[in-house]
């Protein structure tokens, strides 16, 4: 809980407002006293959302939809008022965890407590299912851990049969990573119970192994994924893989109905101490706190049968804990950070987002066509003639091919450039088009050379043996410049090596809220803070080697995507966090319009990005190495690192493998 801002209301309805739990795109939850002492939680629209009409009806719906559905597993309504200035709408309070904190901070659940989870959720998924409706958005954060069992909450995007009005058509509502196939794919069954059912198998996988039953990957990937992949269960228990494996079906008639399931998991209970010690200590830590004349002692509930129907509602920021036990310093002090023998970081995705057209049409790789003034040929990447023919007979030039480019390449009039499209702002799918940095500066090279790009989405994995089959000519796609990479050695062995020209430094980047208030310039200084950070990234292993050195150990958060990552720096649950720098530059620079981040000190461990060119094709590295050189010289180059908010990454000149 924080405390209340200058702003916050201090009345809302019966309910004297006493703190802020949470709040989110739609507005915020405030910690509110009834008359008789008892807590409870008070969601409130945001006041440009409460001018909306149709955000009325939606507050509207799921105030009913709330107060339909009953039980000790799911959190009701206790009064509301849809249609005041200010809508809100308050439910039972006691001390709770989301699932997500209590995984982030302590780790993954053991056996029996996961079993117990799914015990409660599945009561309450029947309770939901009973009143004709369908959650459609059951994730981890929407699940709060109680000492008397687990509350689901939040039911902003509850569906039944006679709200299908009220869905925008098209729309997908859900959380990806937790949505159902058929909530992906618009043409596919209508979306059942069995969509939660689907939702259940992601959270069990995500409670016993900490991840998402598709990974840790940028929204499109994952729901990519959700589609065309199986869910990964290898680090489950057995007697949990195929109770997940058979919820994540891809067919809604495969999936188990509730009835089959709970049969299979038993009986929701006993909780007197179904929680692992270090979660049941944060409650005891909350209850105490709240001073609710009904808390009682939370290491002893009564069984379900004997309580009331006592809920929690939204998230409490939690303390977390340490990243582990940290080991022995290294016997000569070393700078932190400083990594004896780093094996070249990478991008922090591997897989490929294709888009709904690439997958209507077949799948396979998508390309597309720009115009030399950066326009996007909409033929899939063939010339056609409807982007103009220059003066030299070439389509959509605006000069003759420059002739220090390869004899192939002048007769087409095109490059053919590699890249894996999910890594803004480097380069992504911006309304089904390439955009970013490096779709900006490829498209200036072929102006410069006097061709056309064509840029080819495909996997991050597969586009340096691509390069190597000649499927592209080129590869632009924030390549990390390595030994392993130069000679084909390594992780690279399959590719046979080639040259990198060298036309941005990254690196990673601390980033801290506006203004620096905690004074954060050097690494060192993280020493005790906590600090958010993706899993599975360089920055992740960066923070558990600093962690190593430093006499204060940080309290690193990790999360799984880069959303949670900036919203816990923001909202002042960590200090800091770390991410690769053009990510990190422009998600300071263009999040809340810049109001809420910033940049501290200079990249880490910087490194060069690299545009790939096979060892064999000495001609086009020159030819791209000298259009780079010119865009330096001239200042093109830096307009467009301006125009995406990473100049910091500015180089003076092109290189060759790092000058080698």
């Amino acid at each position: 809980m924080r405390p209340l801002a200058k702003n916050d209301p201090r009345q809302i309805g019966p309910f004297r407002i006493i703190g802020l739990l949470g709040g989110g795109g739609m507005g915020r939850v405030y910690l509110g006293r009834a008359a008789d002492g008892r807590t409870v939680a008070v969601k409130t629209a945001r006041a440009e959302l409460a001018d909306d009409q149709g955000f009325r009806t939606r507050f509207a719906r799921e105030v009913a939809a709330a107060q339909r559905v009953g039980g000790p597993f799911v959190a009701p309504v206790v009064d509301a008022a849809p249609h005041d200035d200010m809508p809100w709408m308050a439910t039972d309070y006691v001390p709770g965890v989301s699932l997500t904190a209590a995984v982030h901070d302590c780790g993954p659940l053991p056996e029996h407590t996961v079993r117990l989870l799914t015990a409660g959720l599945l009561h309450a998924l029947t309770a939901v299912h009973a009143h004709g409706l369908v959650h459609r958005d059951l994730k981890p954060s929407n699940i709060l851990l109680t000492a008397g069992g687990p509350r689901v909450i939040d039911f902003g995007i509850a569906h039944s049969a006679a709200d299908t009005a009220l869905t925008t058509t098209g729309t997908a509502l859900g959380t990806p990573g937790f949505m159902a196939p058929e909530q992906l794919v618009m043409t596919g069954p209508e979306i059942t119970g069995a969509a939660d059912v689907f939702a259940l198998g992601g959270v069990i996988v995500f409670a016993a192994t900490g991840g998402g039953p598709y990974g840790h990957a940028e929204p499109q990937i994952l729901m990519y994924r959700t589609v065309h992949e199986e869910p990964l269960l290898d680090e489950l228990p057995d007697s949990l893989r195929e109770l997940a494996g058979d919820c994540l079906a891809k067919e809604p008639a495969r999936r188990p109905a509730l009835p089959a399931l709970m049969a299979r998991v038993g009986a929701p209970g006993p909780y007197g101490d179904w929680l692992p010690e270090p979660i049941a200590a944060q409650l005891r830590q909350l209850s105490a706190r709240l001073g609710d004349p009904r808390a009682r002692d939370t290491r002893a509930p009564r069984p379900a049968a004997e309580r009331p129907a006592d809920v929690a509602f939204d998230r409490l920021p939690t303390r977390t804990a340490a990243d582990g036990p940290a080991p022995s310093p290294p016997a000569r002090p070393t700078h932190p950070l400083q990594r004896p023998a780093s094996p070249g970081p990478s991008r922090r995705r591997v897989l490929t987002a294709l888009s709904a057209v690439g997958v209507v049409a077949g799948g396979g790789a998508l390309a597309w066509t720009l115009r030399p003034d950066g326009g996007t040929g909409g033929d899939g990447g063939s010339t056609g003639t409807g982007a103009g023919t220059s003066a030299g007979g070439k389509p959509g030039s605006s000069r003759k091919p420059s002739a220090q480019l390869p004899a192939e390449i002048r007769a087409k009039g095109i490059v053919t450039i590699g890249s894996d499209l999910a890594y803004p702002p480097m380069e992504f799918l911006r309304d089904g088009t390439p955009a970013g940095l490096d779709v900006d500066l490829a498209t200036a090279l072929g102006r410069e050379l006097g061709v056309r790009c064509r840029f080819q989405n495909s996997a991050f994995d597969t586009l340096l043996t691509g390069l190597q089959a000649g499927r592209f000519d080129l590869v632009v796609s924030a390549l990390t410049d390595t030994k392993d990479r130069q000679q084909g050695t390594g992780a690279s062995a399959r590719t046979g090596g080639v040259d990198l020209i060298d036309y941005f430094s990254s690196g990673i980047a601390v980033v801290v809220r506006k203004g620096n208030p905690e004074g954060i310039e050097k690494p060192v200084e993280l020493a005790g803070k906590a600090v958010a950070v993706q899993r599975g990234t360089l920055a992740h292993d960066l923070l558990r080697e600093l962690n190593r050195q430093v006499p204060t150990k940080l309290r690193i958060r990790p999360f799984d995507s880069p959303a949670e990552v900036y919203d816990d720096v923001a909202e002042r649950r960590s200090s800091a966090c770390l991410d690769d720098f053009p990510v990190a530059a422009h998600t300071a620079a263009t999040r809340a319009n810049g109001g809420a981040l910033q940049l501290s000190g200079t990249p880490l461990e910087p490194f060069p990005l690299g545009i790939a060119v096979a060892k064999a094709d000495t001609a086009l590295r020159d030819a791209v190495r000298g259009a780079l050189d010119r865009l330096m010289a001239s200042g093109e180059y830096r307009k467009i690192l301006k125009r995406w908010y990473v100049e910091g990454g500015a180089m003076e000149r092109a290189l060759v493998n790092g000058g080698r």
